[in-house]
């Protein structure tokens, strides 16, 4: 996009946010903004020409007929539906990480207080009319380590949110964490507020990573390199007191591992909102898991309240980035997208 030129098209496949396409409108003045239908993946033939970008749950399905096309936004932090998708290296493809980051680090607070409080067990006691005053109704949090594999915005945000309930963090991840000044971030928080671990470690560290935790939290996304990362392995690496967190995606465990250590009682439990099989028809086995709770895929999604706000926030950033030939906010690299 330019920022003189009437012919670019930027083509918006969302639900609408009133306060955020009137600001969209304002920066992008010589820009024409094409709303489609929400999820549409199709450009229009007659856009086809002159689309120059394009906002949407994935790639567009007719990618090799947009020449013009210079910039895909994608409405999700996880990229998965891109990889593979052709996009040339020439198109910037950048994703939602930071939308709903405050959301899910809610929920895996209050996922890890329920695990250690047993509130099933509270609950199963309510429906039962028993009082029950046992120690593990009463289990603190405070002294306890959470490691958080990934440490992109969700999981800093996360460490944020669990060290004011006084838990040690440590990380694993593929690179060092710090600031990046590339990513969306809808507080605009500084170095300064980057969370720091007590403890990091790289991938290639994993059981040493592993073998210290109260909670694991997973926040990576799904990617080929990622797919069945906890496995049996990695599981045997965990103490048995350990507990599973798993926003992010089912694919990064491995699904049998993970019913194996709960029958064996190598994983003393675990919280899962993202599935193996999605949504959970009623006769999934996944029901079933012991010391599991289970949620249905709303730790963070476009419902969550601010999700529209700040997607269409990062939407206005990006632009006017683009048309001030900056770096885009949230750019996925090349590499990441090759199939």
């Amino acid at each position: 996009m330019s920022p003189e030129s009437t012919d670019d098209q930027l083509v918006i496949a969302l639900p609408q946010d009133p306060a955020g396409l009137e600001r969209l409108r304002g920066i992008a003045q010589h820009t024409r903004i094409v709303l489609l239908e929400p999820g549409a993946l199709t450009v229009p033939a007659e856009l086809a020409g002159t689309v120059t970008g394009f906002c949407g749950d994935s790639v567009p399905s007719n990618l090799s007929e947009l020449p013009r096309l210079r910039w895909i936004q994608l409405a999700s932090a996880g990229f998965r539906q891109a990889i593979g998708a052709g996009v040339a290296d020439t198109v910037a493809v950048t994703n939602a990480s930071g939308v709903n980051d405050i959301p899910i680090a809610e929920w895996c607070a209050m996922m890890m207080l329920a695990l250690r409080r047993d509130l099933p067990g509270t609950f199963a006691d309510q429906q039962a009319h028993r009082w029950d005053r046992s120690p593990v109704h009463q289990a603190e949090l405070r002294g306890l380590r959470v490691g958080i594999l990934g440490f992109g915005n969700i999981g800093q945000q996360v460490a944020r949110t669990v060290r004011a309930l006084g838990l040690e963090v440590w990380v694993a991840s593929r690179s060092a964490p710090g600031f990046r000044p590339d990513r969306y971030d809808p507080l605009d928080r500084g170095p300064e507020e980057v969370p720091i671990p007590d403890r990091s470690f790289g991938l290639d560290r994993l059981p040493d990573f592993l073998s210290g935790l109260d909670f694991l939290v997973i926040t990576v996304p799904a990617t080929p390199t990622t797919d069945g990362l906890i496995n049996d392995a990695a599981f045997r690496a965990l103490p048995p007191t350990a507990y599973l967190l798993n926003p992010a995606r089912a694919s990064v465990v491995d699904e049998r591992a993970l019913r194996s250590a709960l029958a064996e009682g190598r994983l003393a439990g675990a919280a899962l909102d993202v599935h193996y099989r999605s949504p959970m028809a009623a006769d999934d086995p996944t029901w079933e898991l012991p010391r599991v709770i289970i949620t249905s895929h709303v730790s963070g999604s476009s419902d969550s309240t601010f999700f529209l706000p700040r997607l269409w926030d990062l939407l206005a950033r990006n632009t006017e980035r683009l048309l001030a030939g900056r770096p885009l906010l949230n750019r996925i690299a090349p590499a990441d997208l090759a199939g």
